[in-house]
């Protein structure tokens, strides 16, 4: 029996890892889609012959060495003031570090060697402390029109990208992603079909802003606008992309008017940024102007109470603020592209007292994905569309500028070329081990063990007649034979003699799960391996709202974090009036940063 075990966890590796193989290929499928809320639509005909891409050399790094990254300063993310303080640790005066963002803002240096007025020592000290730039360019694409498009993969190999696109004018535009995957839901949105990976920290927002800004400089040109279009929903991740805009503004001298934050409708957090001192430009994702249009097509709608509670909070912000807002409209062959449709739209501006100079409607050719079947309205449509809400309501319409039509340049689909990629590499190894599987209707084989050492009676064991005459050459170890299972061996489908594999000297769950585990493989179960827990604390802890119990534990947490927070602002409160905390008091104080990154991701969850 336990050569016939030894010998079925060997075809069962082999079936499981053609398994994992192809679960990979099924999630590349799924992640291989294409978002619209930056960039043109493409073809999956259109060819890039014309088209310069650029794949990084080192695209697989190890994981040594992507851990060692981890604990570098990075020169691209650092504000001065912090850079001057570590470059005076390491023993330098503090006009270094003006020189060194000197070299990489100013001249769009990317190596460290370059920054020829360095001393030689801090040189290497940089080298082997410090690095320019976190994200790893993964692909490039550069268009015709100059539009170039970048995939990044972050530490965590999670994979965002961003977009440069140049206009006549002078405008140099960055789209720039939020989050990896999105949690929203809409049905039409590539990004939104691979699903929530995790939010973006405000550095990792910044780097890519600050790259291009960097670039653009070193050719003697700048970077004038950014849109929060790209992957993610940014208001979703409030707190790390109003920290990344603040420093946009203050270190890249962009003006904050040159800043336009893309929500689908997050009117909690809408309300929040109308209260900001920072004045940033608003573009609202409506593409549907009826209650039941708009939650079939954007779930979202409903979970923020519905197309009043959103227009309500709109017309609310543009008093506020004293800003025209954008709404954005993907245009949909058929669906919502018709000038019926766009009388809706006007008579729900209209009904809300929304001024039409006040208001502006963005109309995007629709980006097709393979999770969605409508496709991009007509050119007669889209000008039929625009005459009605001009002439006829006073809104001024504008059909997005087509870019980086001839790549990859709408949102989520240099992502998908990659993981169409990784996908034929998945299929081809899964081919190749699938010759290791155990082929239908062969012997059961296993392979003789001379165990020396093992203490037990070699003339105790009964070979039988048939056994010996079918093997008249002497075993060696390591010879592969067919046998047979006598009747009283361990039948494994048998809850008794399964009982028989669990050693009772076994004193921790672990190693019983993981015992099951392997004689699950036995009777073709495949089983996920077994994880020790890990008894280290999280440093923030996230909820998994799968039902009423879970949301309710949720809530109170959330209310307990909620509770916890206001006793830091008076604890704060008591300090800034001369008040001495005692030591209790100041470890509360120090927690604040913790647990407001606990109640974040709480709140996102229950959204």
């Amino acid at each position: 029996a336990f050569i016939l075990l030894r010998s079925r966890l060997s075809h069962a590796a082999a079936r499981s890892a053609v398994a994992f193989v192809s679960s990979r290929s099924s999630s590349a499928k799924a992640f291989a889609v294409q978002k619209q809320r930056c960039g043109p639509p493409s073809s999956s005909s259109t060819t890039l012959q014309s088209t310069t891409t650029r794949q990084s050399l080192d695209s697989s790094p190890s994981a040594a060495s992507s851990d060692l990254e981890l604990f570098k300063v990075n020169l691209l993310t650092l504000p001065l003031p912090e850079l001057e303080t570590i470059i005076k640790s390491w023993g330098f005066p503090a006009f270094r570090a003006r020189q060194i963002n000197h070299w990489i803002f100013n001249q769009g240096v990317t190596d460290i060697d370059d920054m020829s007025d360095l001393p030689k020592k801090l040189r290497a000290v940089l080298k082997e402390r410090a690095t320019i730039g976190s994200l790893h360019l993964e692909i490039e694409q550069v268009s015709n029109d100059g539009t170039r498009k970048r995939a990044y993969k972050l530490h965590d190999g999670q994979m965002i990208e961003s977009v440069l696109m140049p206009y006549e004018d002078g405008r140099r535009t960055a789209c720039i992603s939020s989050q990896a995957g999105c949690a929203m839901g809409c049905v039409f949105c590539a990004t939104g079909q691979m699903g929530f990976a995790r939010q973006l920290t405000s550095e990792e927002i910044y780097e890519q802003v600050a790259r291009f800004a960097s670039e653009l400089k070193a050719d003697d040109e700048r970077l004038s606008n950014v849109v929060m279009m790209g992957m993610g929903e940014p208001l979703a991740n409030y707190r790390n992309v109003i920290a990344a805009i603040r420093r946009m503004n203050e270190e890249l001298g962009i003006g904050a008017r040159k800043i336009t934050v893309s929500t689908v409708g997050v009117v909690p957090n809408i309300r929040k940024l109308m209260d900001e001192d920072i004045q940033v430009r608003l573009a609202l994702s409506l593409h549907c102007a009826t209650e039941e249009e708009r939650t079939a097509l954007l779930p979202a709608n409903k979970r923020y109470g519905g197309l009043h509670e959103l227009m309500t909070t709109i017309k609310e912000y543009i008093r506020v603020k004293r800003q025209r807002v954008t709404f954005e409209w993907a245009l949909i062959e058929g669906e919502n592209d018709t000038p019926e449709v766009a009388r809706t739209l006007g008579r729900l501006l209209k009904t809300y007292d929304i001024r039409p100079d006040m208001s502006h409607v963005n109309l995007i050719p629709l980006n097709p994905t393979g999770g969605y079947g409508g496709g991009p309205s007509g050119r007669k449509n889209v000008g039929k569309f625009v005459e009605v809400l001009e002439r006829e309501f006073g809104i001024s319409a504008t059909p997005r500028m087509r870019r980086g039509i001839d790549i990859d340049a709408g949102c989520g689909q240099l992502t998908a070329a990659n993981e169409k990629k990784k996908e034929k590499e998945a299929v081809a190894a899964a081919a190749e081990l699938s010759k290791f599987a155990e082929p239908a209707g062969l012997p059961i084989v296993g392979v003789y063990e001379d165990d020396e050492g093992d203490e037990y009676d070699h003339n105790s064991v009964k070979i039988e007649p048939d056994f010996q005459e079918s093997n008249e050459v002497d075993l060696r170890h390591g010879s592969v034979v067919q046998f047979s299972i006598d009747g009283s061996a361990v039948d494994l489908d048998d809850e008794e003699g399964a009982d028989d594999f669990i050693d009772p000297t076994y004193d921790d769950d672990f190693e019983i799960a993981e015992a099951e585990r392997l004689i699950a493989l036995v009777k073709g179960v495949s089983l996920q391996p077994v994880q020790p827990v890990d008894p280290s604390p999280q440093e923030v802890k996230s909820t998994s709202i799968i039902d009423e119990d879970n949301i309710r534990d949720a809530k109170k947490r959330r209310k307990k974090l909620l509770k916890n927070l206001k006793a830091i602002n008076k604890l704060k409160d008591m300090r800034a009036n001369g008040k001495v905390l005692n030591e209790e008091q100041l470890e509360k104080v120090a927690k604040e940063k913790e647990w407001m990154a606990e109640l974040e991701s709480v709140e996102h969850n229950l959204m």
